[in-house]
C-alpha cells in the first residue's frame, strides 16, 4: 500500500496526477463562475464545492509528495495555490464569507500551472506530520472552546427565559454574539479536522504510522460537526438546540482525542 495508490500508479505518480487534477478543478471552477454568472445559470453551491474538492485533492497530493513550502520555485507556486484556496475555504466555513470563486480559482489554477513547468521538490514528510499534529490539537481545542461557549449560551438563555436579571447574567455576552462566535468556532474546527483527515489518510495509504481507528473517529467528529453547522446556518436548528448539539460533540471529540493520544 505504501507503493501503490491506484492500479498501475505509484504514490508519486498519483500525487502528480492529483496536482494536475486540482489545477483543472480550480480553472474549471473559475470559468464556470465567470461565465455562469454572466449567463445567469451559475450555481454558488457548485463553485463552492469545486474549490473545496480542489483544495482537498491538492492537500493530499502535496502531502503525498512531501513538498516543502520553500523547497523550490515550483513548491512556492504550489504553496500559493494551497494557501489561496485554503484561505477561501476557511473564510467560508468560519465566517460564512465567500471570496469570488473565479478569483480564487484563477490564482490557484495559474499558480499550479506555473509549478508544472518548474521543479517541484518533495520527499520530506516531516513538515506535513507537524502540520497534521498541530491542526489536530487546535481542532479539538476549538471544539472545547465551542462547548464552553455553548454552556454560556444556555446559561444566558435560561436566565432570559426565567427573567433572572442582574448578578452574573449581566456580565455574559448577548445571545446573538454567543451564537455567532459558536458558528465561527465550529467552522474553524471543521476546517482543521478536514486538514487532519486529508493528511492522515495520505499517511495511512503510504503505510506510515496512521491508525484506521483514529481516522474513523476523527471522520465521525468531522461529519457530526459539519452536519450541526450546516443545519444551524440553514435555520433548521434553533440557538438552544445548536448549543446543546455543540455540547454533545464533546463525546465523539473526546473519543477521537483519546485514540489520537494512544501509541
Amino acid at each position: 500500500m505504501s507503493h501503490f495508490l491506484f492500479y498501475g500508479f505509484s504514490m508519486v505518480e498519483s500525487a502528480q496526477l492529483g496536482i494536475k487534477l486540482s489545477a483543472a478543478l480550480f480553472m474549471g471552477t473559475a470559468a464556470w463562475d465567470w461565465v455562469g454568472r454572466s449567463k445567469g445559470w451559475a450555481s454558488a453551491r457548485t463553485t463552492r464545492w469545486g474549490l473545496r474538492l480542489g483544495w482537498v485533492v491538492l492537500t493530499a497530493s502535496l502531502a503525498a509528495l512531501g513538498v516543502q513550502a520553500f523547497g523550490s520555485p515550483g513548491a512556492i507556486l504550489a504553496t500559493i495555490a494551497w494557501g489561496a484556496s485554503g484561505l477561501a475555504l476557511f473564510l467560508d466555513l468560519t465566517f460564512d464569507h465567500r471570496l469570488p470563486p473565479w478569483l480564487v480559482g484563477l490564482i490557484a489554477g495559474f499558480a499550479l500551472s506555473g509549478s508544472a513547468f518548474l521543479s517541484l521538490v518533495g520527499g520530506d514528510r516531516q513538515p506535513w506530520t507537524v502540520l497534521h499534529v498541530a491542526a489536530a490539537i487546535l481542532a479539538y481545542c476549538l471544539l472545547v472552546a465551542q462547548a464552553l461557549n455553548a454552556a454560556v449560551y444556555l446559561l444566558q438563555h435560561r436566565a432570559l427565559t426565567t427573567r433572572q436579571f442582574g448578578g452574573i447574567y449581566q456580565d455574559l455576552d448577548p445571545l446573538v454574539a454567543l451564537d455567532r462566535v459558536g458558528s465561527q468556532l465550529l467552522g474553524a474546527a471543521i476546517w482543521m479536522l478536514g486538514l487532519v483527515l486529508t493528511v492522515g489518510a495520505v499517511a495511512w495509504l503510504q503505510g506510515l504510522q496512521a491508525s484506521p481507528a483514529k481516522l474513523a473517529s476523527a471522520l465521525a467528529t468531522w461529519g457530526l460537526a459539519s452536519a450541526v453547522l450546516m443545519l444551524r446556518r440553514r435555520g433548521r436548528l434553533s440557538g438552544p438546540a445548536f448549543a446543546k448539539a455543540s455540547l454533545l460533540l464533546l463525546i465523539p471529540a473526546a473519543a477521537a482525542l483519546l485514540l489520537a493520544l494512544r501509541r
